[in-house]
């Protein structure tokens, strides 16, 4: 089966400003074309929803599931059903709001090699706000 990796990612930057409540709704695009589309925020607690598109598997959704606190963003992204054709790559990514409409993360993918054993994957990516 396929396992879940935390990861936490760290870039200098601090912005007031950013909250739950003027995340939602709303899409942001990585530069390396993934696109992360954020459908409901909670302001109180700072936790969203979303869809990710993008990744090793470009053109498969993933549910998109995330926190905000202050500058800091830490999101996770899953399938429900995992089949060999649906691409089950799971990503878990940090990072901080380098301004109102940019954010730098890093992350950690994982998903099942050729031979089926756990392969991760990290990396860096900067979202900014479309």
């Amino acid at each position: 089966m396929y396992r879940v990796i935390a990861a936490s990612f760290l870039l200098l930057a601090s912005i007031a400003s950013s909250s739950a409540q003027g995340l939602s709704p709303s899409v942001w695009q990585g530069q390396r074309g993934s696109l992360l589309k954020v459908l409901g925020a909670d302001p109180a607690s700072g936790n969203f929803t979303g869809v990710f598109v993008g990744g090793p598997c470009p053109g498969i959704p993933y549910q998109l599931a995330g926190q905000i606190r202050g500058p800091r963003v830490v999101f996770q992204t899953s399938r429900s059903y995992i089949a060999q054709s649906d691409c089950p790559v799971t990503m878990v990514a940090s990072g901080r709001f380098v301004s109102a409409t940019t954010v730098a993360t890093r992350w950690i993918a994982t998903y099942a090699g050729p031979n089926g054993r756990p392969v991760r994957v990290r990396g860096a990516e900067i979202f900014q706000r479309i």
